[in-house]
């Protein structure tokens, strides 16, 4: 028995393990909703120089794990205008403003921390990096989705703890 418990950790941790490997290090962030287990992955583009690609700097994709096994598929343009999103370079600054259209009421920029890309926001009240939005919805009429609330989930940027928000959208 104490065998097997041991034996069944093992497998356990190296799916974990496994799993964290598989996320992109250009990964932004991700998009989960009540409706079922497909996901919407955002990661950065990055040009031949190394850099963010100021010309297409986001790649917006499904991932198909309630249909199929994880199967990549482009946003179709009806999914663009739940999912989609509009990018500005900052000369400024340095970094990209970045709306999305699922979280419009947001400020959000695309940054580089330690070589790594990064989506800046305010997560109650306190600046945040953007790792998942979850959409509590329910199918309304011809299919269009009524969204109930949202949930930012991040990390902060001066003590990298995990911190959400629940933002409920008006009736």
């Amino acid at each position: 028995m104490k065998y097997l418990i041991s034996f069944l950790m093992s497998i356990v941790f190296f799916s974990i393990s496994f799993a964290n490997d598989q996320i992109p290090n250009n990964r932004l962030f991700i998009i989960e909703r009540s409706k079922n287990a497909n996901i919407v992955c955002y990661d950065a583009k990055f040009s031949k120089d190394g850099l963010i690609d100021k010309e297409n700097p986001v790649d917006a994709y499904w991932l198909l794990y309630a249909e199929k096994t994880g199967d990549r598929e482009e946003l179709s343009l009806f999914d663009k205008k739940a999912y989609g999103f509009k990018t500005t370079y900052n000369e400024e600054t340095n970094d990209y403003n970045f709306i999305l259209k699922a979280v419009e009421n947001k400020n959000m920029n695309i940054v580089m921390v330690d070589g790594k890309p990064k989506v800046k926001i305010m997560i109650n009240d306190t600046e945040s990096y953007l790792t998942k939005v979850f959409i509590q919805s329910k199918d309304g009429a011809f299919g269009i989705p009524k969204v109930y609330y949202y949930v930012l989930y991040g990390t902060t940027v001066g003590t990298n703890e995990n911190i959400e928000e629940k933002i409920i959208l008006k009736k």
